[in-house]
């Protein structure tokens, strides 16, 4: 898979939106891959470019990446749909909630920006 880069959604905040294809990648990992699971604890940026999607230069780390304890496998499934909403745009506040990934807050962070 290449990296894609990000684009700002329309009329969403300046943090801009994940491609849906890297949005499903980025979901299955979580939900299903240890090592990446890891990997996106301990180092975000690069466990986004695993999944084809590079930062823009610069750019911070989106804040709804950036967790303490990353929420189960079971929790990033259950949430599933409203995350993959929140991380493509879908609920026009893509990436502006903190603690998306993190554990006991998927679908109530996922769920808030609608």
């Amino acid at each position: 898979m290449h990296a894609v880069s990000m684009h700002p959604a329309p009329e969403a905040s300046s943090k801009p939106a994940i491609p849906p294809d890297v949005a499903i990648a980025l979901l299955k990992a979580l939900s299903s891959d240890d090592a990446f699971r890891q990997l996106f604890k301990s180092d975000p940026r690069s466990a986004l470019s695993e999944v084809g999607f590079k930062l823009p230069v610069g750019a911070a780390t989106p804040m709804c990446m950036m967790v303490g304890e990353l929420a189960s496998k079971e929790e990033i499934l259950d949430a599933y749909d409203a995350l993959y909403s929140h991380l493509t745009g879908a609920t026009r506040a893509s990436m502006t909630v903190i603690f998306t990934f993190a554990h006991g807050h998927g679908s109530e962070a996922a769920n808030s920006a609608e």
